[in-house]
C-alpha cells in the first residue's frame, strides 16, 4: 500500500448503504477531468458490497469491482480484501453485457469457495449476528486459521483445503463453478502497477458502525472498515471522506432506525431491498448520536495529518419532505427545509469531527 500518490479514501460513516459508489464515482470523475490517472483500491470486505453507480442511462450494483468502472476506471485488490471467482465472473459479465470491459487485478486478494458460501448460510451464530450471505466472515475466519489463499495458488488445494477445515465432503457442482470461475478469473485480469496511477482512490465496503472490532457487536462484519489497515505514513495529507445519507439506514440485524409521524423516505430507486439473509432495508431519522460515537470508536480526531471531507447523498429526500428530522443528545429536532447551506451548518455543528469540506448531492447525481 505504500505510495506518494494523491490518496483518497472513502469509508461508509454509519451502517453501510451510504452512497459509496456515487462518492467513488465521482471522485473518479474528478480525476479524469482534472487530467489525472485514477485507481479504485478495494482494501477491506469482498463481495457482500453493493455500490449503485448511475451513468450515461447505465445502472450498475458494483459488489466485486471498483464504483469507476463505468469510466473504464481499473480496480486493484490489496491482500486485504477478499474475492469470490465465482462472482468475479458473474459480474464481469453482466458488466460485458452493458458494453463495459473492467480492467482488475486482483491476484493478491483471499479467496472465498462455495463452502464459505455454504457454511456462511447455513451457520446459526452467523445467521443470528447477521450475515449478507457471501461468505466474508467464514472465509476470513478459515484464512485466519490455516493458510490464506489467494489466485497465485493450486486451486484444487484451495477446495480441498476448504473442505477439510468444514468437516464436509467435495460437492461436485461447487468444484467445477469454482474451478472454471478461478481459472477465468485468472486469465482476464492485468497487470497492474499501482505506481503508475497518479489518484489513488481506495473504496471501502459498509461503514463505521459494522467494524469487526470497533462495531455495535455482535451485528458487524468480519473485516475492518475503518483507517486501520493503513499505515501512519500512507494517511499523511491523506484525504478521507466519510459518506452519509441525508437520513439513517440498516439492513440486516441489531440497530432500528426511529421513525418520524409523516417523513417519507421511500426512494423509487432504491437497491436495498428486501433479501432472506438481512430482511427488509430500515430508514429513519438522521442520529447525531450515532455518527459521533462511530467517530468517536474508531478515534477520527487522532490522525492529525488526515483531512476529512462529509459526503452526503439523497439531499432528494430531505427536498421531497421539505423539512429536516435528527437526533443529537437524544433529542428529537425538527427543521422546515430551506437550501444545502442550511444542511452544512447544521453537520458542522452538531458533529465531533472537524470536515474541511462538506459535499452534499442528490440520490444519482454526478455533477
Amino acid at each position: 500500500m505504500k505510495t506518494n500518490k494523491e490518496r483518497k479514501i472513502v469509508l461508509g460513516a454509519l451502517f453501510g448503504d451510504e452512497g459509496k459508489g456515487v462518492c467513488v464515482h465521482s471522485l473518479c470523475k474528478k480525476a479524469l477531468e482534472e487530467g489525472k490517472r485514477p485507481l479504485v483500491v478495494r482494501f477491506c470486505g469482498g463481495p457482500q458490497a453493493a455500490h449503485t453507480v448511475d451513468f450515461k442511462g447505465l445502472r450498475h450494483i458494483f459488489s466485486s469491482f471498483g464504483s469507476g468502472t463505468l469510466l473504464n476506471v481499473p480496480t486493484l485488490y490489496l491482500s486485504t480484501a477478499l474475492i469470490d471467482p465465482i462472482c468475479i465472473i458473474n459480474e464481469y459479465n453482466v458488466l460485458i453485457n452493458k458494453g463495459i470491459t473492467p480492467k482488475f487485478n486482483v491476484s493478491d486478494a483471499k479467496i472465498i469457495t462455495p463452502y464459505d458460501v455454504e457454511f456462511c448460510r447455513n451457520d446459526k451464530k452467523t445467521l443470528s449476528d447477521g450475515t449478507c450471505g457471501k461468505g466474508v466472515y467464514a472465509a476470513l475466519i478459515r484464512s485466519n486459521s490455516k493458510k490464506s489463499f489467494t489466485l497465485n495458488d493450486n486451486p484444487q488445494e484451495i477446495l480441498s483445503s476448504a473442505v477439510k477445515y468444514y468437516n464436509t465432503t467435495h460437492c461436485k457442482d461447487f468444484d467445477e463453478m469454482f474451478l472454471s470461475a478461478f481459472y477465468k478469473t485468472k486469465k482476464l485480469q492485468s497487470e497492474i502497477n499501482i505506481n503508475d496511477y497518479s489518484s489513488i482512490i481506495y473504496e471501502g465496503t459498509q461503514g463505521l458502525l459494522l467494524d469487526a472490532d470497533l462495531g455495535f457487536q455482535p451485528f458487524v462484519t468480519a473485516t475492518n472498515t475503518g483507517l486501520q489497515y493503513f499505515a501512519e505514513h500512507e494517511l499523511e495529507n491523506a484525504e478521507v471522506y466519510l459518506v452519509m445519507r441525508t437520513y439513517l439506514t440498516r439492513h440486516g440485524n441489531g440497530f432500528n432506525p426511529q421513525q418520524a409521524e409523516n417523513y417519507t423516505l421511500n426512494d423509487e430507486s432504491e437497491s436495498n431491498v428486501y433479501n432472506g439473509f438481512q430482511g427488509n432495508f430500515k430508514t429513519g431519522v438522521f442520529d447525531f448520536d450515532i455518527l459521533n460515537e462511530g467517530f468517536k470508536r474508531h478515534g477520527l480526531n487522532n490522525y492529525k495529518s488526515v483531512k476529512y471531507s462529509f459526503f452526503i447523498t439523497h439531499l432528494d429526500t430531505i427536498e421531497k419532505n421539505g423539512k429536516i428530522f435528527y437526533i443529537k443528545d437524544k433529542k428529537f429536532f425538527e427543521e422546515k427545509y430551506q437550501n444545502k447551506e442550511q444542511i452544512e451548518k447544521l453537520f458542522s455543528k452538531e458533529t465531533n469531527l472537524n470536515a474541511c469540506e462538506i459535499i452534499i448531492k442528490k440520490i444519482r447525481d454526478f455533477s
